[in-house]
């Protein structure tokens, strides 16, 4: 099955094959069904030639990226009932996380921003990063796919903390060791609190400090 492609520009729409979001084209169970990848345009042209191209026969030089979309293995309904229910919301719970960095201000403005899913489920985690980076993007935000790094040193102190304090030391070791870069960079976690909860939390890592959205 040849997957879905959808090409992103910076500046304004070029040729779209698919749209996996919700609306005529797709119903929210069908948006669902799909697994979506962000690449770049070059690394989606290598991977499926002839069905991506990194620009226009004469140039445009506006900077791409595809989303490689392609249905899931698993069917809906399979999932744990608590995944069901945070990916039931997410769209809505992302946006209002975009919505609340935005609120930020130049904070949020002047700063690329990064996701970080912190979640028990292998399968769910990145649904949960790709929706936040484009809830992001839609509020106008800068979005990288990194993803911040911390030493073997650090992980070992940081996982004995108790959850309120980890995120805080996490956080200022990131600033520390320039995973996060200072003046630049910004952190949007998502966090599951409570393995029992159906809500996700989300918390912004500037310039080593650590703030609870909600």
């Amino acid at each position: 099955m040849w997957p879905y492609l959808l090409a992103t520009l910076a500046l304004l729409p070029f040729v779209i094959q698919e749209d996996p979001s919700p609306g005529r084209a797709n119903t929210r169970t069908e948006a669902r069904n799909l697994e979506c990848e962000r690449l770049s345009a070059q690394a989606a042209a290598e991977a499926h030639p002839g069905r991506v191209w990194t620009s226009p026969p004469r140039g445009d030089y506006v900077e791409r990226s595809a989303l490689i979309c392609q249905e899931r293995m698993m069917r809906a309904g399979l999932r744990a009932p608590r995944d069901e229910a945070i990916l039931d919301g997410l769209d809505a719970e992302a946006g209002g996380f975009a919505g609340a960095v935005r609120a930020l201000g130049p904070l949020a403005t002047e700063r690329t921003w990064l996701v970080e899913v912190h979640y028990p489920e292998a399968q769910v985690a990145p649904k949960l990063s790709f929706a936040a980076q484009n809830a992001l993007r839609s509020e106008g935000l800068a979005v990288s796919d990194r993803v911040p790094a911390l030493a073997v040193g650090d992980l070992e102190v940081i996982t004995r903390l108790e959850p309120s304090e980890a995120y805080a030391a996490a956080c200022q070791r990131y600033a520390a060791n320039g995973s996060l870069r200072r003046g630049e960079d910004a952190l949007l976690a998502l966090v599951l609190r409570d393995s029992r909860a159906t809500a996700l939390s989300a918390g912004v890592c500037v310039d080593g400090g650590w703030t609870w959205l909600r």
